[in-house]
């Protein structure tokens, strides 16, 4: 079986908050399969219990931002930073992101790198009603993601419907796999493999 070592970024890392818990899951999986994994996220000073053989590097953001856009842009600068660091120390084969909050760091990293990009989508703003005042350009940032991702990952049929529909993403690119499914961390091994080719 192909070994594969993948950076996982995701917002945050705190047990319990359901895109964190879908990290945990798979990184444990990963580990299990011989796999090595290292993941960056937000240090906001929580807990985040995931086996030792995870890689975890929680970043600081020292500076204030009026709305979670704003935020997610200065994240991304730290982000880019400790993910450049993870590959000078470690190495990795792939770069999967969470959702658009990490769309333009693992975008950077992935052509910097020339490594494959695989996103997580687990809703669209579509699917969040489209309510903030950021929502179009959060929304052309999952475009972005879609448009620049090896494989996207949809969580759910909606999901995959807003992706191909909202989004234009091309249907080839997309693989439903419900986190809640027997076999979803496998599958989700299955598309790295195909990306690492």
């Amino acid at each position: 079986m192909i070994k594969i070592n993948v950076l996982i970024l995701s917002r945050l890392l705190r047990d319990g908050e359901a895109v964190s818990e879908y990290c945990k899951n798979l990184a444990n999986y990963l580990v299990d399969s011989g796999d090595q994994v290292f993941m960056v996220g937000f240090n906001d000073g929580s807990d985040f219990d995931v086996r030792d053989e995870v890689r975890v590097k929680k970043i600081d953001v020292n500076f204030e931002a009026e709305n979670i856009y704003d935020w997610a842009m200065i994240m991304n600068n730290e982000m880019k930073r400790a993910s450049r660091e993870v590959f000078e120390q470690e190495g990795f084969d792939l770069v999967h992101v969470n959702d658009w909050v990490c769309v333009p760091s693992g975008v950077t990293i992935s052509n910097y790198l020339e490594k494959p990009l695989v996103a997580t989508i687990h809703s669209t703003e579509n699917e969040r009603g489209f309510e903030g005042q950021h929502s179009a350009v959060i929304s052309d940032m999952e475009w972005k993601g879609g448009y620049e991702a090896d494989k996207i990952i949809a969580n759910n049929e909606g999901t995959k419907n807003s992706l191909l529909f909202d989004l234009d993403v091309p249907g080839q690119k997309i693989e439903k796999i419900s986190p809640f499914s027997e076999e979803w961390q496998e599958e989700t091994r299955r598309v790295y493999r195909e990306v690492k080719g």
